[in-house]
């Protein structure tokens, strides 16, 4: 949860969040960076409605590896500072936000998705991913999210377009989007979609199932709008005329904000520190 302030008022929004690992051989074998994924309207309060509200805190709640006097999840806040802080992306269309965090895993129960299976666009082509494949998200459910652990709700679905003109993204921008026949809903918003390429795909066996990250849920259309404008706004927390099309910021997007200078000279500066360190 990302707590704000918007003059007088306070409020919270609520959205999912995953990892993902980007190895680096400077740090050892089989050693990387793992970064915090969501949307940048999760992360940045009010973008979508054309002005960034003050962000008072940012919350993360997380299953833990082994029960604790009889609690399985544990929620935390992450203080935000000069080292730990949220990159978005430099196309300002796209609803993209990374955090670099690496929470115990002897701790916490959660795995980062290696950056290898991100559907940038050589994956795509290589893979032929195309309409009609299905897809699968896990997100936060506001109906019944556990109260003693974490629960996440999964969905699957189909591609419906991947469309290479660009369309109105959440952050009311021209930019890529991928659409998916996947009903998401508030608090979904930073969910992981996948693309399960298992089975016969394009003449090609694979041997049960093969995941890759097909993008980020950022919103979806609402059907009384004409699909005019896909919703994103969480800070109501209502649910209308949900016209049961997804919309996914693709992989590609997120490729370039992990591999963006920005981000690469984050990395350098740990790098460089824990060098000085040994």
């Amino acid at each position: 949860m990302v707590a704000y302030q918007n003059g007088p008022a306070q409020g919270g929004v609520i959205g999912t969040c995953f990892f993902v690992w980007v190895p680096d051989t400077r740090l050892g074998e089989n050693k990387g960076f793992v970064y915090l994924v969501t949307n940048r309207h999760v992360a940045q309060p009010g973008i979508d409605l054309g002005q960034p509200y003050q962000v008072r805190a940012v919350y993360l709640r997380m299953n833990l590896a082994t029960p604790e006097q009889g609690i399985q999840s544990v929620a935390g806040e992450i203080t935000l500072n000069d080292q730990v802080h949220w990159f978005f992306p430099s196309d300002d269309a796209a609803d993209l936000a990374i955090l670099p965090l690496a929470p115990d895993q002897k701790r916490f129960a959660y795995l980062p998705i290696p950056s290898s299976i991100i559907a940038g666009s050589e994956l795509l082509k290589v893979d032929q991913v195309g309409v009609g494949d299905p897809v699968i998200f896990a997100g936060y459910f506001r109906g019944f999210s556990g109260q003693t652990r974490m629960e996440p709700i999964v969905r699957q679905g189909v591609i419906a377009m991947l469309p290479e003109e660009k369309l109105d993204t959440t952050l009311h921008k021209k930019g890529q989007l991928f659409l998916a026949d996947l009903h998401a809903f508030h608090g979904n918003s930073g969910s992981p979609v996948f693309a399960n390429l298992g089975g016969m795909h394009r003449g090609s066996f694979y041997l049960g199932d093969r995941y890759i990250l097909l993008g980020v849920v950022s919103g979806y259309y609402p059907e009384s709008e004409g699909f005019s404008v896909p919703a994103a706004t969480v800070l109501t927390g209502e649910v209308r005329d949900n016209s049961g099309i997804a919309t996914i910021v693709p992989g590609e997007e997120l490729v370039k904000l992990l591999n963006s200078k920005e981000v690469q000279a984050n990395r350098d500066n740990q790098v460089a520190k824990l060098t000085k360190k040994r």
